[in-house]
């Protein structure tokens, strides 16, 4: 082979390998660095991950907790106005009773003066 052939054949020969590599390098790349890469973020990421949901479970368990709290309580708080309600009405008869008793009393006094009266007028 002459010096012309030899270099045409070396040329060749590295295009075909620079190509070939560039391809290798490429299924290197997407075969056995993309999933190392993926698995060492995974390892790191996965314990984050986990402890934020347990943080999530966490705080939904307290709402849930405090809204079946704040249910009990307005249900607590209506029973509570109702009594209320009929505490009042019954305090509302006792006010009455006690005024018709001072009425009858009042009314007693004015009998007794007018008996008075008409005794002193007779």
């Amino acid at each position: 082979m002459n010096d012309e052939q030899s270099t045409f054949a070396e040329v060749e020969f590295n295009v075909v390998t620079e190509d070939d590599l560039l391809k290798t390098l490429i299924r290197f790349h997407r075969e056995i660095v993309v999933p190392d890469i993926e698995r060492i973020v995974d390892m790191k990421i996965a314990p984050l991950r986990n402890e934020m949901l347990a943080n999530f479970d966490a705080v939904f368990k307290r709402l849930d907790r405090l809204e079946s709290e704040y249910t009990a309580l307005n249900a607590a708080l209506h029973r509570v106005e109702d009594r209320l309600t009929v505490v009042d009405e019954k305090l509302d008869r006792f006010a009455l009773r006690s005024e018709v008793i001072e009425l009858k009393e009042r009314v007693a006094i004015l009998q007794r003066r007018i008996d008075e009266l008409e005794k002193h007028i007779i």
